[in-house]
């Protein structure tokens, strides 16, 4: 109920905050006499229900700039020849689509207008890099709850074992995340998401892959762009509901799975949109809100046998007799005995692990102040919270950690068409977010444990009997951003465009550890900031963006060239001498980053090209890396991490030549080669130093050293629907070796000492993903029945294997983990009453319940069972303790669910449209 409550703030503070459009498109196209193919000057071309529109010059050709993408009707129209029409025109963002009309003269016997159904290109010609784009009708078929999931059916994207997305090899950080052409980053991660749109309130999402233009910056691996949808001219509602759960045959494994609910996992989502009626007659001022609320128990569980407050004692107790000899003398016997006290003050329930609730809001609107300057103001709202599952806190769930996140992201466009040919965009945007993790909110509640309530260990590996995490986080940024952009298409061959960006950073952070051991503190308690328990900073990096770059385009080659540049400043004090921290600290200096792209595409045939795309591509490491630890506090035992303010960019340069080619109507190859050489990546170096006290220390900080480099070979082919043809499906095969230095975490501390550099050994990332296959198959039989399938076949990332007791030292990530694949499926069923349209549906997740491992014991390879020292971690001494209350089994403790991914899952819903 509080986050429904929420809706309704929204929505009052929708009215004074501020949207942006996104990337549009170009149309371009010539107007001939079809009778003698003679060019036919003042024809006027216009995209319908628009204000967008053009004539043609001398020679016959037109162009259209500043297109929104969608789909359109596009109208030609000359005195004494008959208007053409061409309906389903798909505009796509940063693309050209082309247009040509052969006008027919106008006679009494043939004066209406000719109606064409525009067939989109499988090949873009003017494609310089990879990209793959998909609309709200393909977004809306698929089996997927969120935009990543149809990231994932792209050739080279891959998930990792955590959920993180890669594309090419990166790392998971390198991707940018754009609405409507502008960043949604978390600034502490980087690109992390600060903010979510859901699938209703998206037009388009394109995703680059390869060397993206020079708009784009701070990414090294890829660029993700939601355009999404406006209002329009008519109302529109729609309304989903679906709800699900759980239904696996591996209840051996997941706990409680054979416990079914059929409203454990709810959605509930909306949109509607229409004409701002109360401003007038006018109905291009338009609105659109969308709301999404989600709810999920998880598939994870524990049961709630102890509370954290509860007690147990394992140490060694003794017991002393006495007695008299038959001389009279009394003697002493001292016996060792383990008799253990475990309190079990839980109420045995069983308890969700992984619970995450949410609830996404977006509200939109556009105005039409003139014909040629049209403002859009735009808000998004999340608000999550959700639990991660710790499998030592099985049976004390309640003593794990809550996190909390909230993002508002205020923005507004203003387009100002000058001429036909030139128009500028201006947009602003305030960005806001939240990140909360704590057990409870507060850190004097009485309900933290006493950390001594736990006395002496078990001789043998098992489960958490009490206690609580007792660390707290806050994480609050603002982003303040300002943007400029102006595009001309200078003549028929040269479309230009420059712009400058502006981003400061507040950056709000502390985190502390809850002190309470009934010894020194006896009631939960916060250090100062003097102490290494305590950090806290507030600091305002900011960054400064410039680029311009041309298209140009002639009939047998088209060119995107471009140059951009970059500025960092972080504000903030670094340690001069890395051996010696405790000493002179510098403000760090300004990084200036400078970054030439090329692209090119070569029409080898009508529905074919050659492309070749090459760039520089920095991006500053996470500014979280930046700031850790900033008093460079030293404790009195272990290895603190400090952060480096003054850590250069990450670079990384990228080659790309591929192949697209249409095959007939109906089928496309696409075959595309890359390599992508990375520097200066994130490494974490420990360091002994003597302190200016006299005494030896280590510490960990964030150095520029690592190098990595990734190559491979996409292969994509796509099939669409057509006449009498009800299917349409796409297969993606990607092949890479994603690679990096085996970098010691004493390298940096060893180099210094001996002057030279360590050999470098090239092995596997965490992150490379060898071969991976997948493919979306959607079925249409017959008119309301919907079918869509998407399956994924990907080998195991790489795990460096551990063999006890051996001499054998294994190279690092020289082993793989298995195959993971899964097959999911959407099944639905439309049909009209009147106007309203209805839709029934199914999502069926992980189809065949197949058990996919994530992580796995590194002696074994897998997940379900390790040898590793299984003497040491169940002695014989634990196991005369099996079957007494509180005590749990060695077998229990390395049964691992969250090891695998999740289980089957079905979900079943309907729709409502009108």
């Amino acid at each position: 109920m509080r986050m429904f409550a929420k809706l309704w703030v929204f929505l009052i503070v929708l009215v004074s905050t501020s949207l942006f459009a996104g990337n549009t498109g170009k149309i371009v196209g010539r107007v001939i006499d079809k009778s003698t193919g003679e060019p036919l000057p003042g024809a006027n071309v216009i995209v319908k229900d628009t204000q967008l529109g053009a004539s043609t010059d001398l020679n016959g050709e037109f162009f259209i700039i500043n297109v929104p993408p969608g789909t359109y009707t596009v109208e030609c129209m000359m005195v004494g020849y008959q208007t053409i029409r061409y309906e389903d025109v798909k505009i796509q963002s940063d693309q050209t689509t082309g247009l040509d009309f052969k006008m027919s003269e106008q006679t009494l016997e043939m004066d209406e207008e000719i109606t064409v159904i525009a067939e989109r290109p499988m090949v873009r010609k003017d494609l310089t890099a990879s990209k793959k784009v998909t609309s709200a009708e393909e977004i809306e078929a698929l089996p997927v709850e969120t935009f990543e999931g149809i990231m994932l059916t792209q050739a080279g994207v891959t998930k990792g074992a955590g959920g993180e997305i890669h594309i090419r090899g990166g790392r998971s950080n390198e991707i940018a995340y754009l609405v409507d052409g502008v960043s949604v980053e978390n600034p502490y991660s980087t690109n992390g998401l600060g903010v979510r749109v859901a699938n209703n309130a998206i037009q388009e999402m394109s995703v680059v892959s390869g060397a993206f233009n020079a708009e784009y910056g701070n990414a090294m691996s890829g660029v993700v762009n939601l355009t999404t949808k406006d209002g329009g001219k008519k109302f529109n509602t729609f309304f989903s509901a679906y709800s699900g759960d759980y239904l696996s045959t591996n209840d051996a494994l997941f706990l409680n799975i054979d416990d079914v609910d059929a409203f454990a996992n709810h959605n509930i989502e909306g949109t509607f949109s229409g004409p701002l009626a109360f401003l007038g007659d006018n109905k291009n001022h338009t609105f659109f809100l969308s709301a999404r609320y989600s709810n999920s128990e998880g598939y994870l569980y524990g049961v709630r046998e102890h509370l954290p407050t509860d007690s147990a004692n394992f140490n060694l107790k003794t017991r002393i007799t006495q007695y008299k000899d038959d001389f009279g003398k009394i003697v002493t016997i001292r016996e060792v005995y383990d008799d253990w006290y475990i309190e079990l003050n839980g109420d045995g329930k069983v308890v969700p692990m992984n619970p995450s609730e949410s609830i996404n809001l977006l509200g939109k609107m556009k105005f039409e102040i003139l014909p040629n300057l049209k403002l859009r103001i735009q808000s998004i709202f999340n608000d999550s919270k959700w639990e991660n599952y710790v499998h030592t806190y099985k049976f004390n769930p309640e003593g794990t950690y809550n996190y909390f996140s909230n993002g508002w992201h205020n923005s507004f466009q203003l387009t100002h068409t000058l001429s036909q040919s030139t128009f500028y965009e201006l947009k602003g945007a305030f960005k806001q977010r939240e990140f909360r993790q704590y057990v409870y909110e507060d850190p004097t509640d009485p309900r933290y444990a006493p950390t001594d309530k736990i006395q002496g260990s078990t001789p043998g590996a098992t489960f958490a009997f009490g206690g609580t995490q007792m660390g707290h986080v806050y994480s609050d940024s603002r982003t303040y951003l300002g943007k400029f952009d102006i595009t001309s298409q200078l003549n028929k061959r040269h479309l230009v465009k420059s712009g400058i960006e502006a981003r400061l950073y507040q950056l709000d952070n502390e985190s502390f550890t809850i002190q309470y051991d009934r010894n020194l503190y006896n009631e939960p308690t916060v250090l100062g900031l003097n102490s290494p328990s305590h950090d806290k900073y507030e600091t305002y990096p900011r960054q400064i963006s410039a680029y311009i770059q041309d298209k140009i385009e002639y009939s047998n080659m088209i060119v995107n060239a471009g140059l951009r540049y970059d500025y960092f400043y972080s504000d903030f004090e670094y340690s001069v001498n890395q051996l010696q921290p405790d000493g002179e600290r510098k403000q760090a200096t300004p990084k200036h980053m400078f970054s030439p792209r090329l692209g090119v595409s070569f029409p080898i045939t009508a529905k074919g090209i050659i492309h070749f795309s090459y760039g520089h591509f920095y991006q500053m490491p996470s500014l979280s890396s930046l700031y850790v630890n900033p008093e460079f506090e030293l404790p009195t035992s272990g290895t603190p991490l400090f952060g480096n303010a003054n850590l250069r960019p990450q670079q990384t340069v990228i080659y790309e030549v591929g192949l697209k080619q249409q095959l007939g109507d109906r089928y496309a190859l696409d075959v595309t080669g890359f390599y992508k050489d990375i520097r200066d990546l994130l490494a974490q170096q420990t360091i002994t130093f003597r302190s200016l006290e006299g005494d030896r220390r280590s510490y960990s900080i964030y150095r520029n050293q690592d190098y990595g480099n990734v190559k491979g070979i996409t292969v994509s082919f796509n099939k669409r629907m057509y006449k009498n043809d009800p299917i349409a499906a796409t297969i993606d095969y990607t092949y890479q070796i994603a690679e990096g230095n085996d970098n010691s975490s004493s390298a940096f501390f060893y180099n210094s000492l001996s002057g030279r550099e360590t050999i470098k050994h090239i092995l596997p990332l965490d992150w490379d993903q060898t071969h991976s296959l997948s493919a979306s198959v959607t079925l249409q039989p017959f008119t309301g029945l919907n079918m869509s399938i998407i399956g994924f076949i990907n080998s195991g990332y790489p795990y460096t294997p551990d063999v006890p007791y051996s001499t054998y030292d294994a190279l690092p990530n020289s082993e793989r983990k298995p195959v993971r694949r899964t097959l999911d499926l959407r099944t639905s069923y439309s049909f009209h009453v009147a106007d309203i349209r209805y839709e029934l549906f199914v999502k069926i997740y992980n189809l065949f319940d197949t058990k996919n491992e994530r992580y796995v014991f590194d002696d074994t390879g897998r997940a379900g069972y390790t040898y590793f020292y299984r003497n040491i971690n169940e002695t014989e001494e634990f196991k005369e303790h099996y079957g007494e209350p509180g005590v749990h089994t060695y077998d229990e403790y390395i049964t691992r669910p969250h090891y695998y991914t999740a289980p089957r899952e079905v979900r079943v819903g309907f729709s409502v449209q009108l």
